[in-house]
């Protein structure tokens, strides 16, 4: 067994020298130590190279992905570019308790700063990927009473809202056909494009103007799935192209 040098920002005094940027700095230099001290513990090889690596995934407040961790080392270090010992070196630092992998819907794994005693939930846009890191002391408090009303003894947990960003939903018009919709969401019909046949075929499925319904999958790898109430429906790309909708949050629920 070993122990970390942990060492307190507190009692060092830190936080009345030069503010966050600082305080940033230096908690970088700490875990930077740490990483050192457990690396020759377990007597790891290429510890330098590991170091440089950690620097560099240090110095980004961004979810990355693999693919964005060689990005950026290719510009800063190309030396170091090996896909093979860059995900075992990130293991190494998730293992060792310096990051953690995420794993959101749909999205290759990310991985974040493991800041220790520091907790926060996750916002993640479906459309685009964008990850918005969330803290709300009221919503922890509160899982913490309903986990003790169920006498449950809580030791960790995550929390990740699916959605459209800000930026997303600004870019995309009032109206869009269904196809453009996103997964989970919730939309109106208002108008449907297309003969009288293929009117006629919808109102059998009871899609109709003024029809809410939910995109339960919306993958290009098919099929396209609504639904209605209870019910669901397979629609083809064509039909769900000829339906106009418009978004639930756009107009008030009745």
């Amino acid at each position: 067994m070993f122990k970390f040098p942990f060492l307190s920002l507190k009692k060092q005094n830190r936080a009345s020298l030069e503010g966050p940027q600082f305080v940033a700095h230096d908690q970088h230099a700490l875990e930077r130590r740490q990483f050192q001290t457990v690396l020759e513990s377990y007597h790891a090889t290429r510890i330098e190279q590991r170091l440089k690596i950690l620097d560099i995934f240090l110095s980004t407040e961004q979810h990355i992905t693999l693919s964005d961790l060689e990005y950026i080392i290719r510009e800063k270090d190309p030396e170091l570019l090996d896909r093979s010992f860059l995900k075992e070196t990130m293991e190494m630092f998730c293992q060792f308790g310096f990051a953690r992998k995420m794993t959101f819907d749909g999205q290759h794994n990310h991985y974040e700063h493991k800041h220790l005693g520091a907790h926060h939930d996750h916002f993640i846009c479906t459309r685009c990927g964008y990850i918005q890191e969330f803290v709300n002391q009221g919503l922890e408090q509160l899982q913490l009473k309903i986990a003790r009303d169920f006498q449950f003894h809580p030791l960790q947990h995550k929390m990740e809202i699916y959605g459209l960003c800000a930026k997303c939903m600004e870019q995309r018009a009032t109206t869009l056909p269904l196809l453009l919709a996103a997964n989970g969401e919730e939309v109106c019909i208002v108008a449907l494009e297309g003969g009288k046949g293929l009117q006629a075929r919808l109102a059998s499925m009871g899609l109709t103007i003024g029809t809410k319904l939910e995109v339960i999958n919306n993958h290009a790898s098919g099929p396209f799935i609504v639904a209605v109430n209870e019910t669901r429906l397979a629609l083809g790309v064509d039909m769900a192209q000829k339906i106009l909708v418009t978004h639930e949050c756009k107009h008030p629920r009745v």
